[in-house]
């Protein structure tokens, strides 16, 4: 009879066990395709579900700026087709910006700051990443790929013009990218500086943050088979794109930019990135009651001075 009982326990033990492993990975799987998955709502170009739920198409649209451009193509280390679009400043100049973009946007949205540093006399560079706008790919990897796809857009630049003195601006998950390819061994010597705005400490800890803050949900173990997922469908782990283990390598200066009302990526992020960062030379900026994403256009003239001022010197 004890065995029957034990038998019994264990095999409803085990069944148990399997219903909720096989629930887990459904649920990570879900939340893979639904966070970092291309193509939503009948378009399969578009932005993954979480973003356009959020943005609709309308306000996606922005004006490029008033000056001379050219569509640039690259085809990344793991052979998809990438799209930039290379801005002239009115006068000639060997400065550069490649400006990356964030989170299920497209380059339209790094065209506000590509205005400004063109009146700067930087020539502007700004790439669709992967699995954004025109570039192909199905997922978004939070910077672990983008990353090297920025060393590669680097190194076209520098082919192209040998003289080039590059700077890369990111803007939160573009940020992110920028930090990681700021620890490439890859680099090219012409990449001068990283402007890093709003990124994140790690993938995994920020989807983790978001699962807590916006739904309420434990990161413990959902993020567990989220990760799980997203190796099976996406070829990468969330811990993969780990910006604070990048700036520990970082082999360029670092000026490091957050909103103190950051409700998205905790400022604590950015303090813990700079606090960590190996650069030769870096600044932090806390950018007061501004948001996620919106110190650029909350203090412009003051955004851009920060920036201004800590290039100076470093570029020729």
């Amino acid at each position: 009879m004890k065995k029957i009982l034990f038998t019994f326990f264990l095999t409803a033990v085990l069944v148990s066990c399997a219903i909720l492993c096989t629930a887990g990975y459904l649920a990570g799987d879900y939340l893979v395709g639904f966070a970092l998955e291309r193509g939503s709502f009948g378009d399969p170009q578009g932005p993954p579900h979480a973003y356009a739920l959020l943005m609709p198409p309308d306000k996606r649209q922005f004006n490029p700026p008033d000056a001379p451009s050219e569509e640039w193509h690259l085809r990344s280390t793991d052979g998809l087709f990438l799209n930039a679009t290379h801005f002239w400043p009115d006068e000639e100049s060997s400065r550069w910006v490649m400006i990356l973009h964030g989170y299920g946007c497209t380059q339209q949205n790094s065209w506000f700051i590509a205005g400004t540093y063109l009146q700067m006399g930087y020539h502007v560079l700004t790439p669709d990443l992967r699995a954004s706008g025109k570039s192909e790919g199905s997922y978004v990897t939070m910077g672990y790929r983008e990353s090297q796809d920025i060393v590669d857009w680097a190194w076209r630049i520098t082919e192209l013009h040998p003289d080039a003195q590059i700077v890369m601006h990111g803007v939160s998950m573009g940020a992110a990218s920028v930090m990681i390819a700021a620890a490439s061994r890859g680099l090219p010597p012409t990449m001068k500086a990283a402007i890093e705005d709003c990124g994140y400490s790690s993938a995994y800890t920020i989807l983790a943050h978001q699962l807590e803050a916006a739904f309420g949900l434990p990161a413990f173990p959902i993020m567990a088979f989220v990760d799980f997922a997203c190796k099976k469908r996406a070829g990468f782990s969330l811990r993969e794109a780990s910006p604070l283990d990048a700036v520990k390598e970082a082999r360029v200066p670092m000026l490091f930019i957050h909103g103190d009302a950051d409700t998205l990526v905790p400022p604590t992020m950015c303090w813990e990135l700079y606090e960590n960062c190996s650069a030769s030379r870096k600044d932090y900026f806390s950018v007061p009651n501004a948001g996620h994403a919106v110190a650029c256009q909350k203090y412009p003239d003051l955004y851009y001075q920060k920036i201004s001022g800590f290039l100076r010197p470093l570029m020729q």
